[in-house]
């Protein structure tokens, strides 16, 4: 939902949460306020129900957003992040 993405922003920010890539600092203002905000539980799964901001969704840039959802269920933010670091440590 619009309120979701809004409150989630202001805590989390714009920058993903597993790579850290931030749209505004890339491409300037035609990025600014872009990313994606990611439901940590599946909503399908989750049902109606109240949203915790701090810890039920997050910031990720669409490649992350995808790459956590090739799965089912989907990847945790986290446990990306320790992909893509072993992956860039080589």
């Amino acid at each position: 939902s619009p309120a979701v993405r809004a409150k989630a922003i202001a805590l989390h920010g714009l920058s993903c949460c597993v790579c850290d890539f931030n749209f505004e600092s890339s491409y300037g203002n035609i990025g600014g306020g872009f990313i994606h905000i990611h439901h940590i539980e599946r909503v399908a799964d989750a049902g109606e129900r109240a949203v915790n901001i701090a810890t039920d969704v997050v910031p990720v840039c669409p490649n992350c957003h995808a790459m956590l959802h090739r799965q089912t269920p989907p990847l945790q933010p986290s446990d990306l992040r320790d992909i893509l670091n072993m992956r860039c440590d080589k």
